[in-house]
């Protein structure tokens, strides 16, 4: 009975605080000039990350300084659980998101997120990543916060990172734009649903079992700022997951798997021969 109660009211508090955060940011979205409502949209995500994160009984942890990197500006890089991550981190430094393409032509939810002026992202188009790659780093000049998930997709959250794609990383390379790592961790009570949303899992369902949660805990996790220094983008790459990695390690318990062994080569006839010849 209380899940159902829990879900009535997160319903209603998510479509009041929805709907007042729309009509407030509608005269920043079409009448400020664009890099000033891009700035302000950046800013308010915010209050409305906040809000959400709130209404869904999250309680944010934050172990480190963020204060450093909103001197500074820069790239962050987060792992990826869920669309919770979105709220979550929005509500700690402000942020303009990049989302994939095809939200934009989603019902409702396509012309929200566009009001919010993010920078969509097409990953079938390779003749749209120079555009991007300029976007992101005009945006970074500008010192407005950007986020970017370089696992790709989501995990479930238990078991470590999955690789990078190193693509964001070009968007420093070559400049002195510090990069902001941070892990973030969810805590929920037991028989409540993790908001990690992942492989074959659909999001109604998912959705509707996370507004019936208890309170729950996020734990995020400020890195220090790392800097390209020189280093191309599988370095930069490589230096962050590392970092990650650890940090995830640390704070969960966790203990990646030994590599695998690789198997010999199979030797050519040349080196057969060589080794016959020295054992005669």
């Amino acid at each position: 009975m209380m899940r159902i109660l829990r879900r009535i009211y997160r319903v209603i508090a998510l479509f009041l605080w929805g709907s007042w955060h729309g009509i407030y940011c509608l005269p920043i979205r079409y009448l400020y000039e664009v890099e000033h409502s891009i700035r302000r949209m950046a800013l308010q995500t915010k209050y409305w990350g906040g809000g959400i994160v709130k209404i869904l009984g999250i309680r944010t942890i934050i172990h480190g300084d963020p204060s450093e990197y909103r001197k500074t500006g820069g790239l962050v890089v987060a792992n990826h659980q869920s669309y919770v991550d979105i709220f979550l981190h929005a509500s700690i430094f402000g942020l303009r998101f990049t989302p994939k393409k095809e939200i934009k032509s989603w019902p409702v939810l396509g012309w929200y997120t566009d009001m919010i002026r993010p920078i969509w992202v097409d990953r079938d188009s390779k003749q749209s990543a120079a555009n991007l790659m300029e976007q992101f780093r005009d945006t970074l000049r500008k010192k407005i916060p950007l986020i970017v998930y370089p696992e790709g997709t989501t995990s479930d959250g238990q078991h470590g990172l999955k690789e990078f794609k190193t693509t964001p990383f070009e968007t420093v390379c070559g400049t002195d734009i510090p990069i902001q790592p941070m892990i973030s961790i969810y805590r929920v009570q037991e028989g409540d649903m993790h908001p990690a949303w992942y492989g074959d899992a659909t999001f109604m369902p998912h959705l509707w079992a996370i507004l019936g949660n208890r309170r729950s805990t996020a734990d995020v996790y400020i890195l220090p700022l790392i800097y390209p220094e020189g280093r191309n983008r599988k370095q930069l790459a490589k230096a962050v997951r590392d970092a990650m990695l650890k940090a995830y390690c640390e704070h969960t318990g966790w203990i990646p798997p030994a590599p695998e062994e690789q198997p010999a080569a199979p030797e050519t006839k040349i080196q057969e021969t060589d080794r016959e010849q020295q054992h005669a």
